[in-house]
């Protein structure tokens, strides 16, 4: 691992390759580079088709978000003689709302994997609006468009790169070198589409997957697999987006992935609450963020790990506060939201609203 800052590269697709998963395969405290490239936060449930595009609001539940039970209803009678109702009676109890992490993350993936499926086409583009603060950032908005299939390139407009317009290099192209098919080493919408919508076989699929070529010449211990397992659910939640089937699935797969955690509350950067999966990527905490409702992807808060109390002995991220002064004053090193997702047809397309 080169311990150096690196400065964003042209080729936007290392944000997995090079910077993320060799600062898992390190876990050390090498200076922390710049803000490494999460800059396509994905929505996987919310993305729909109006026309050329629609657009899927992600709610803002905050803490009151239980439905309340539906009434109980009977059938009517089919008596041949009127019988004069009795008191209103009902059969099934309706089952209490979850109020524990667990219960809370279980209906949101259910609800998850219940919203429309938007159909994306692999010519179409996934849109997304969403907020973004740092430590080193100034906290702003950015704007991006990701190929459907991976073998289109993207946009994205952010007023913190260069001139404000950046291009996002296809996943998938005929040049000297790049990747021919799709796989958790280099995913696209279409890819995550046909992963199994089991949880259990999805994490399966996660943990089997070979990643050793990411560390050359580092062991591949399981410690190793797991955080580079929620490192592919991290970066498809923030950089592709999945069909709702998928993503539900991909929620609960995450939870069952060994050092991860599921915590009750945690703030996107909009100042949304909503139930998380937590993991590491080696010097950082990392939270996934989903609507406790809806099971919609808000977004995603990193801490850097120096800034928490240990982990315990069971060796599950700490979920304590950050120490005072952690990010700059923020409490975190990373924080984002998304406001707005959506599937268009090309490139700069802007959602009907």
């Amino acid at each position: 691992m080169n311990s150096s800052p690196e400065t964003l590269p042209a080729d936007r697709r290392r944000f997995l390759k090079e910077h993320l998963m060799s600062e898992i395969a390190a876990e050390t405290d090498a200076p922390r580079p710049r803000r490494r490239m999460v800059w396509l936060v994905a929505a996987p449930l919310a993305v729909g088709a109006l026309a050329a595009a629609t657009v899927v609001a992600v709610p803002d539940r905050g803490h009151g978000d239980a439905a309340p039970a539906a009434p109980a209803s009977s059938a009517p009678s089919a008596l041949a003689t009127p019988v004069p109702p009795g008191p209103p009676t009902s059969s099934v109890t309706p089952l209490p709302e979850p109020t524990d992490p667990a219960g809370l993350f279980a209906r949101a993936a259910r609800a998850a994997a219940g919203s429309p499926d938007p159909g994306a086409k692999g010519t179409q583009f996934v849109y997304r609006r969403e907020l973004q603060d740092g430590a080193r950032e100034t906290r702003h908005e950015r704007r991006s468009w990701f190929a459907v299939d991976g073998r289109s390139d993207g946009l994205i407009l952010d007023p913190t790169m260069g001139d404000g317009r950046s291009r996002w290099p296809a996943t998938l192209s005929n040049s000297p070198g790049a990747p021919r098919t799709a796989s958790f080493d280099s995913p696209t919408y279409e890819f995550v589409a046909s992963l199994p919508t089991d949880p259990q076989q999805l994490l399966e699929r996660l943990l089997s997957f070979d990643r050793a070529k990411r560390v050359a010449g580092t062991p591949m211990t399981p410690k190793l697999y797991n955080q580079f397992a929620f490192a592919d659910v991290q970066t498809i939640f923030q950089n592709i987006a999945a069909p709702p089937a998928v993503a539900g699935s991909l929620m609960e797969a995450a939870a069952k992935i060994p050092g991860t955690s599921v915590v009750a509350d945690e703030v996107d950067a909009a100042g949304r609450h909503g139930v998380a999966v937590v993991g590491t990527n080696g010097t950082m905490r990392v939270a996934l963020i989903f609507d406790r409702t809806t099971g919609a992807f808000l977004g995603v808060r990193e801490v850097l790990l120096s800034d928490l109390p240990p982990a315990g002995p069971d060796g599950l991220p700490p979920t304590g506060n950050p120490s005072p002064g952690a990010g700059g004053g923020k409490g975190f090193e990373y924080a984002s939201a998304v406001l707005t997702s959506a599937v268009v047809d090309k490139l700069e397309a802007e959602p009907a609203h």
